[in-house]
């Protein structure tokens, strides 16, 4: 039987995919697929307590620690965006040069 993944966890790979659509790599999307089923499949990542005897404690700080590393995703994917436009920005300023703002007086 697979496990069942955290709706936290699938929404943040979701919104991963989504980003990395733009994401500035040759390899682009496929990239970016390939490496957050990497992080999101080590254990490192999110190191979670056994819980055999259903204990509620140990569930709640589970889902903690759980939380915990899915606003480290957020944070990665807020630094990806910057990435994108970073990326849009430099290529654009090449495109069309820089601006040289002229003081022109509006009546």
């Amino acid at each position: 039987m697979a496990k069942m993944i955290h709706p936290l966890v699938r929404d943040l790979y979701k919104r991963a995919l989504i980003v990395g659509k733009d994401y500035p790599h040759p390899d682009g999307l496929d990239y970016v697929r390939r490496k957050w089923k990497e992080a999101l499949r080590d254990p490192q990542n999110c190191k979670l307590i056994p819980n055999n005897n259903n204990d509620v404690d140990i569930a709640k700080k589970n889902e903690r620690i759980l939380r915990k590393a899915v606003g480290r995703g957020r944070y990665i994917i807020r630094e990806m965006e910057g990435t994108i436009q970073l990326k849009k920005y430099r290529t654009m300023r090449r495109r069309y040069g820089e601006v040289k703002h002229v003081g022109l007086m509006i009546p």
